[in-house]
């Protein structure tokens, strides 16, 4: 029963049948991945178990034509070898794709990593402040090479009362921004105006949007500013400024439990205002005509003449025993420290400076109770302010009219995604987005995010467990050392026309060996440190005329097993082909006299004639 079973499985035929299936579907999946990309062919053909199991059905198939010949003997040597190497090389390829990993590491001169990014798998992020500290959860999840079908989500459940869900992911999306009214979550106020020319034809569209902190557009040739106010007495800084032309470092307000206090910067540089009536101080440091950050993250002035007057300040609260840093643009009066310090100062100002110029355009304020105002902007000053509403228009200078066509006083950013197709030829093409559903408690909200993105790849919102930091990347996973670059080289064909080489000059810091190594990778020699193997793959523009170096990462704990499968077929080949004359040169002396008449071939009995045919057959 079970010889008759081993024969089956082990059938010339079934192992014919399975080569030409396996032969076919990796000739389809070798057109799935030109056409298609490499990313596609490994998900729904090499990765796949449907795959796995035609490897296993192979596998049987070679292990029960090997245990059909049992027992073996000295001439089934080569036999036995072939098929064991066939089994050890299918089992070091199903050990690559289930175990192997590849990734990418890119890499600037003088910087280094300990992780590689995984470009299969991406990578959920969200960290929360609780009362014992910061709290990260990171969801790693592989999306596929392809844009998800609707009803397909994915629910990474709930954890510590966190609940965050994947609704849709696009493996290529492009961007489609909106604002829409929203009084619970809105980030400011939001405007949607239209740019026409002197004939009346619609030149330019765009929102103008702004926070605590204010905000800008670009709008056709035209600059907008939105100034969302906070205090109260604020909206006189824009309804009613102060006189500057004569004033040489111009006028700061201060602004402190609904009164304003108006001073001159000059005379007061290095003393102390009071401001309100709850002992608050405020004491201008340093006047900077033309601020620009340094090296360490403060500002100084470059020059004398103001281009972008700043000052620096410091407010005096009671009961504070340091005082709070913070600074006024004139060009951005708005602007403040309040984020970094991570809570509001009870202070607030109003930077005015004669050579703020601003371009032409025009400002927008909206009040405390919800009003819109504007001033237009030409010539490097403002206009008087006016009343605008959603529908209306304002003439600006060249014969511009600007329309308001929408008005939102509390609008929120919504940025929406839509799939794009993109073939495995282009170069960069558009990156993924996800809609990711996030909850906790009562709150719950969905936010699109495309992945490493610098803008839209990270968003904070807020919940009832307090803000929550969303980021939105490839996985990562450790290499165990450091890996740094030293120097990228790269070299041109004659005539600068495409590159000859590059390589890339590394140093390893292994923690675990307490050494540090360097190494050369170019493109016909990689590096193998650990489990892993770098390989030089590409370059892309870091800038300021620099470039980064772009090393394609591979663990294939099945290579051994691979090489030796692969040596144990040509050693078995070798044997069935080329040492047959070997095994059966002496066969009689090595299997003995009864062996060897067995294999000698039948001698024919000798005819007998008769008396009479023998003379007949003489004659």
């Amino acid at each position: 029963m079970l010889r008759a079973l081993l024969n089956i499985l082990g059938s010339l035929k079934l192992a014919v049948g399975l080569l030409l299936l396996l032969g076919g579907i990796l000739a389809t999946a070798t057109f799935l991945e030109a056409n298609r990309g490499r990313e596609f062919a490994a998900w729904h053909v090499y990765g796949s178990t449907w795959f796995i199991a035609l490897l296993a059905a192979l596998a049987v198939n070679i292990l029960a034509a090997a245990l059909s010949r049992w027992p073996w003997k000295r001439r089934h040597a080569g036999f036995v070898v072939t098929h064991a190497g066939l089994l050890v090389l299918l089992a070091g390829a199903v050990q690559t794709f289930m175990h192997g990993s590849e990734g990418q590491v890119v890499l600037r001169e003088g910087d280094g990593t300990s992780e590689m990014l995984v470009r299969d798998e991406s990578l959920i992020q969200v960290v929360r402040k609780t009362p014992s500290g910061t709290l990260s959860t990171e969801l790693a999840f592989a999306p596929g090479p392809g844009d998800w079908q609707d009803g397909h989500e994915l629910d990474f459940g709930v954890e510590k009362g966190l609940g965050v869900k994947v609704l849709k992911f696009y493996r290529h999306a492009l961007e489609h921004m909106e604002w829409v009214a929203d009084d619970r979550l809105f980030d400011g106020p939001a405007l949607q105006l239209a740019l026409a020319d002197a004939h009346g034809k619609v030149v330019a569209e765009e929102w103008l949007a702004g926070n605590i902190y204010g905000g800008e557009a670009v709008i056709g040739p035209t600059m907008y500013t939105m100034l969302p106010i906070v205090e109260k007495s604020m909206e006189q800084d824009f309804l009613d400024p102060p006189p500057i032309a004569s004033v040489a470092a111009g006028v700061l307000s201060l602004h402190c439990d609904g009164e304003m206090q108006r001073i001159d910067v000059a005379e007061h540089v290095g003393k102390k205002v009071a401001v309100g009536k709850a002992g608050v101080q405020v004491e201008i440091v340093e006047y900077l005509p033309n601020a620009r950050p340094n090296a360490s993250g403060r500002f100084e002035s470059r020059g004398a003449v103001a281009r972008n007057p700043m000052l620096e300040l410091l407010v005096y609260e009671p009961g504070n025993s340091k005082p709070t840093r913070q600074v006024a643009f004139a060009k951005r009066p708005l602007l403040n420290l309040d984020g970094v310090h991570g809570k509001p100062c009870r202070a607030k100002f109003w930077y005015h400076h004669a050579d703020a110029k601003p371009e032409s355009g025009a400002a927008f304020m909206q009040t405390t109770d919800g009003r819109l105002f504007c001033r237009a902007a030409a010539g490097g000053a403002y206009s008087e302010p006016q009343l605008v509403r959603e529908g209306g228009d304002l003439q600006l200078v060249g014969g511009f009219k600007l329309s308001v066509r929408r008005y939102l006083p509390r609008a929120r950013h919504d940025a929406r995604f839509k799939p794009v197709a993109s073939s495995p030829r282009q170069k960069n093409p558009p990156e993924a987005a996800a809609l990711v559903e996030v909850s906790t408690g009562e709150t719950t909200r969905r936010i699109w995010l495309r992945r490493g993105d610098p803008l839209h790849g990270t968003c904070t919102i807020p919940s009832d467990q307090g803000p929550l930091t969303l980021s939105f990347d490839y996985a990562r996973r450790p290499l165990g050392f450091t890996l740094r670059l030293v120097d990228f080289t790269r070299t041109q064909n004659p005539g600068r026309v495409g590159n000859a080489t590059f390589s890339s000059a590394v140093e390893v810091m292994d923690p675990q060996a307490d050494d540090k190594q360097s190494f050369d990778i170019s493109m016909n020699r990689p590096l193998s440190y650990g489990k892993f193997t770098f390989y030089q793959s590409s370059f892309e523009d870091a800038g300021h005329a620099k470039s980064a170096s772009v090393l394609a990462v591979a663990y294939d704990p099945g290579r051994f097993l691979k090489y030796l499968g692969s040596a144990m077929i040509c050693g078995g080949i070798f044997a069935m082909f080329y040492m047959r004359a070997y095994f059966f040169a002496n066969v009689p002396r090595a299997f003995g006299r009864r062996d060897a008449q067995s294999l000698t071939p039948p001698v024919p009995p000798p005819v007998v004639h008769s008396a009479a045919e023998s003379q007949q057959r003489a004659a």
